[in-house]
């Protein structure tokens, strides 16, 4: 296939008009640089044809990386698989995808980790309203289940308010 201006823009257009990653030729990166190149020799004193040329060529390929980047979450999410990719773009999508993951995993075991460690109490006697160390105000009434600062805990447990139980 032999690139011209309108061939190029066309593949802009249909990019931006559809919410799918289109198909390019798996060679298209060598042949958009040939037609430039082209461009640029056969023609110096069109530079604005090159230029514009270009600006598509820009805007053709930041719709394709927003896209991948959608595709990378949706794929974290779904598991669907993408196509239409060029294997530039199918390595940065991997790249984002794997980093999507382990946030996400990372993200997950750090919210187990957190639920993990809380440490539950049960009331034992009704004492009136006090302020914690973090100044939050406590009401603790017989038969409560709580969850308290460490060194709310620590004072309480000494003296005989409040019990360890299992979460």
């Amino acid at each position: 296939m032999v690139l011209t201006f309108e061939k190029i823009h066309d593949m802009e257009r249909a990019e931006r008009e559809n919410k799918e990653l289109q198909k390019l030729p798996d060679n298209i990166i060598n042949e958009l640089n040939d037609y430039i190149h082209r461009k640029e020799r056969i023609n110096e004193s069109d530079i604005l044809e090159t230029e514009n040329v270009k600006n598509i060529i820009k805007r053709l390929f930041e719709l394709r990386e927003y896209k991948i980047a959608n595709m990378a979450l949706y794929s974290v999410r779904t598991g669907v698989p993408p196509k239409n990719m060029l294997d530039r773009e199918e390595e940065t999508f991997n790249a984002m995808k794997a980093a999507l993951e382990k946030f996400r995993q990372d993200l997950y075991a750090d919210l187990d980790k957190k639920r993990e460690r809380k440490e539950y109490f049960v009331v034992k006697k009704t004492i009136p309203e006090i302020v914690g160390p973090d100044m939050k105000k406590y009401r603790l009434n017989k038969g409560d289940k709580v969850v308290l600062p460490k060194s709310l805990n620590d004072l309480l447990l000494k003296e005989g308010v409040i019990e360890r139980v299992e979460g």
